[in-house]
């Protein structure tokens, strides 16, 4: 039984090196990440496996003209690091999702890759709840997730403290049992890529 499973570990890597090879020039991004996290790439053979079948399966995304560039091979390897020590399946889907949005983008250098991937390992899964929750046709400040019931308080300044909402410091009457929020830009960016991953 330790046999099968090593040879399936063992197997997922050499599989992986055959889908880069077969994609001109992923194998450059691909060989950095290997010199890089060659213990890790090992140790999570799996999720390395994973993350180059998100490239494969893309191709319309992962033309040959991107690969190429060193701004994305730069790209690709910090996310696979960040990719490997992901431990949340949910989490690991919206990940694929902000790595795909980042190839997508205008201008890679301007994508906040960093800031997302490090937002993203800040949330528990009640924090990714209340964001599911959040109406982003809203763009008042005088926005109550939940109306004004003590309701995942915490969470609401989880996200506050993120920089995903802000807070209304705008007097008010009346006792408050929730806090008044808004979308921050970087919120509304960071909330898409959350509600349109695939699970």
């Amino acid at each position: 039984m330790e046999i099968n499973k090593q040879i399936l570990k063992d197997s997922a890597l050499v599989v992986a090196d055959q889908i880069a090879s077969s994609i001109p020039v992923l194998n450059i991004a691909w060989g950095l990440s290997k010199a890089l996290y060659g213990a890790g790439l090992k140790i999570r053979q799996q999720k390395a496996l994973e993350w180059v079948e998100m490239v494969r399966d893309n191709p319309a995304v992962f033309t040959q003209k991107l690969l190429e560039q060193e701004e994305f091979q730069d790209g690709f390897v910090y996310a696979l690091e960040k990719y490997l020590l992901e431990r949340n399946e949910d989490k690991k889907s919206y990940f694929k999702n902000i790595f795909l949005g980042y190839a997508q983008a205008n201008s890679m250098r301007d994508f906040p890759l960093e800031k997302f991937i490090h937002t993203l390992s800040q949330l528990n899964e009640i924090d990714i709840e209340v964001i599911r929750d959040i109406d982003l046709t809203r763009t008042d400040k005088n926005y109550q997730i939940y109306g004004n019931e003590e309701r995942r308080l915490t969470n609401i300044f989880n996200l506050i403290s993120l920089g995903i909402l802000h807070s209304d410091p705008s007097s008010r009457l009346g006792p408050m049992k929730a806090p008044f929020v808004w979308i921050s830009e970087f919120g509304r960016e960071f909330i898409k890529y959350l509600k349109t991953a695939k699970s």
